[in-house]
């Protein structure tokens, strides 16, 4: 079991902690796929979308910004029934809406990345956490963030939500200070 990975022995999240989790994430077309399934999971653990990642990934044409804004209606309503995806209306519908976001955010800040980490100052910020009971759920910065991107017309993005993909993202850097893979614990 690892400590830093919230303490769970599940393979599938154990592997994406030692793999994904934390590492900073540049491309603007993979931080808005990260982005939007994080909006999946209000509500929900992150294991259970991340289970269904590969689902998502069909359904929402790999997370491409320009298809996903061309979806419609009729779209959505296929995607009710379409196998191993959360089948809730507006979560799936706020995909769209999120992706129709991304382009007024590119057009506005020259890319979705720079908007991103231009919240902390183009800089992983290390939360220094030496115990899994000092993890906080969320901040200032992840509050201002939310309420950005909610002006960008993004959805189920609250300030937990936002503040759990900076740290996915690796804006934050949330792992534990003696996790084999903190980067600050990597050598070059």
């Amino acid at each position: 079991m690892n400590e830093c990975a919230f303490g769970t022995k599940d393979p599938v999240y154990l592997k994406y902690h030692d793999e994904v989790w934390g590492k900073p994430l540049y491309d603007s077309h993979q931080l808005f796929k990260l982005l939007a399934l994080e909006s999946q999971h209000a509500g929900l653990s992150w294991l259970t979308i991340l289970k269904k990642k590969a689902s998502y990934e069909a359904a929402f044409h790999d997370f491409q910004p320009e298809k996903i804004a061309q979806m419609t209606e009729s779209d959505i309503d296929a995607l009710m029934e379409f196998p191993n995806i959360v089948h809730n209306r507006k979560k799936l519908e706020a995909i769209v809406s999120q992706a129709k976001g991304y382009f007024k955010i590119e057009e506005d800040y020259g890319s979705f990345s720079k908007f991103l980490w231009s919240y902390v100052d183009d800089e992983p910020i290390d939360m220094g956490y030496i115990h899994s009971s000092d993890r906080i759920t969320v901040d200032e910065r992840a509050t201002r963030l939310s309420k950005k991107l909610k002006s960008y017309g993004f959805k189920f993005l609250g300030p937990v939500t936002v503040f759990s993909f900076l740290e996915a993202a690796g804006l934050y850097n949330a792992h534990l200070r003696d996790c084999p893979h903190n980067p600050n614990n990597q050598t070059i």
